[in-house]
């Protein structure tokens, strides 16, 4: 059985992404082995690459943090699962008691490769009407979108969600998310180049990031009130244009920082309209054991309705995988990025 496992010698472009044929390893104990069929790219794995990550790995690196496929072998402590499980592989990271992330699980794991090992807790089953690409794209978007918007918020007296970087797989899964509770969305995009696209797709109004207009035309399509929700992962400068357009007592969510620079942020208008602020990973949703089964209960339950149904912009075999993240930088794509084995 071949076993190509891609990893990294040093930080830096795409081009530093090179395939391994490695031996087979077996799972511990509480762990399974999946034969990869598919995988989805993340800016997570991007910012590992590149030595930018809240994690420092050890070198020569695996790579990857969620995927689909079949189970071939399962640890000792495993009856859950069983070999010839069709399961989905859901990003973690490891913490310390403090709550500090740390490196431990990605210098043990990777889903970039024909096999991967995971522990058993992170998996879940495969959806039968979706192919593994479609699992495989599944679970970083909309778990994260699930625990930022859905877990503890006021989602369901919600009128309108603001979601920047648009085209992106997180910002669609979180907007198929809020459709779900029946709130307008308001897609914000670098440019209106995708503007026909994002609305075809389920968006109900565009914006551009860089328009100086950009806040008057939120205000102007929520009444004058503001939004209710929005989810972020922009940040930087762009940051307190969500704050000056957010209604009284709404929730910002931020889950990245794809603008590096700051921004003037007084607290006097956050104290004005008690406005809630919300830093959010889907690291955390998985370590808590309630809210994880929560929240990947109630996915799986939308992705089986067909509610849920992850948007693929382009996919690429793993011999291709360079290219793969040099397709995701360009970031011209509608949706998730997709590698098969």
């Amino acid at each position: 059985m071949k076993n190509r496992i891609v990893r990294f010698s040093k930080f830096g472009g795409p081009e530093v992404l090179e395939i391994f044929n490695e031996k087979i390893k077996l799972p511990d104990k509480n762990e399974v082995r999946i034969n990869i069929k598919a995988l989805g790219l993340n800016q997570a794995e991007v910012m590992l690459r590149e030595g930018r990550y809240v994690g420092t790995p050890i070198l020569p690196s695996r790579i990857g943090i969620e995927g689909s496929g079949i189970i071939d072998e399962v640890g000792t402590n495993v009856h859950d699962w069983k070999v010839g499980d069709e399961v989905c592989a859901i990003p973690f990271l490891s913490c310390d008691h403090n709550d500090y992330w740390t490196s431990d699980s990605i210098n043990k794991y990777g889903t970039y490769g024909d096999t991967a090992i995971v522990p058993a807790w992170t998996i879940t089953k495969k959806i039968p009407h979706q192919t593994f690409e479609e699992a495989a794209a599944a679970w970083c978007q909309y778990l994260t979108a699930w625990g930022g918007l859905v877990y503890k918020s006021n989602i369901e007296n919600s009128k309108w969600c603001v979601i920047t970087g648009a085209s992106s797989s997180a910002a669609i899964g979180a907007m198929q998310i809020v459709k779900i509770f029946g709130l307008k969305t308001i897609a914000i995009s670098r440019t209106l180049k995708k503007e026909k696209a994002l609305k075809e797709i389920g968006y109900d109004e565009v914006l551009s990031l860089d328009n100086s207009n950009l806040e008057k035309d939120i205000m102007d399509i929520t009444n004058g009130i503001g939004f209710d929700l929005s989810y972020d992962c922009v940040g930087g400068e762009h940051f307190i244009k969500l704050i000056n357009t957010v209604k009284p007592r709404g929730l910002i969510v931020n889950y990245g920082n794809l603008n590096l620079n700051s921004c003037p942020v007084h607290t006097l208008p956050l104290l004005a309209k008690r406005i809630e602020i919300r830093f959010h990973s889907i690291f955390d949703t998985m370590r808590f054991e309630d809210q994880r089964i929560k929240g990947v209960n109630w996915i799986n339950d939308q992705m089986e309705k067909k509610n849920l149904r992850p948007i693929i912009s382009k996919t690429f075999t793993l011999n291709n995988v360079v290219d793969s993240h040099k397709y995701l930088a360009e970031g011209n794509q509608l949706g998730k990025t997709v590698v098969t084995t």
